[in-house]
């Protein structure tokens, strides 16, 4: 039975041996994929951690940007609210310069109207002046013509 056990014995030995040679090569096969599957990941890691650094930057500037906007912003409703004012004033100015003018207008229509009541009345003391005129010629013909008369009937 020693025989056997020996027979036994290196059997097992050289499955053993094989077995360690198999799992050591396999061993070695899943390191070596392991250590690729590393270099990989430590590849992902430096890719992700560079966009990381990206992206920190990327809302670094953005938030600078909607800072500028924020301000920005401020001041367009700062200038819009001036602008507003200064419209309501121009407004407001061109309110009473309208009425000014509305009651100048006023003014010289009423002017206009009296001119043309006097212009009326002018030319009806004209006509009366002609009227005057023409009687002053006749009543100095006739004062000339009496005179005459006197002088032949005193002559």
């Amino acid at each position: 039975m020693d025989h056997i056990d020996a027979i036994v014995e290196k059997i097992r030995d050289a499955i053993v041996g094989d077995l360690r040679k198999e799992f050591s090569e396999f061993k070695a096969e899943v390191r070596g994929q392991l250590e690729g599957m590393q270099r990989q990941l430590d590849g992902f890691r430096i890719a992700i951690e560079t966009m990381n650094k990206r992206m920190d930057s990327i809302e670094q500037r953005i938030s600078r940007i909607e800072a500028r906007l924020d301000e920005t912003n401020k001041r367009i409703d700062t200038l819009t609210l001036d602008m507003n004012r200064r419209f309501e004033d121009m407004a407001k100015r061109i309110d009473e310069t309208n009425k000014r003018i509305d009651d100048t207008n006023k003014r010289i229509d009423e002017t206009n109207k009296r001119i043309d009541t006097l212009f009326s009345e002018l030319s009806l003391i004209r006509a009366d002046l002609k009227a005057i005129k023409e009687r002053d010629d006749v009543i100095k013909d006739l004062l000339r013509r009496v005179q005459k008369l006197e002088e032949r009937v005193l002559a």
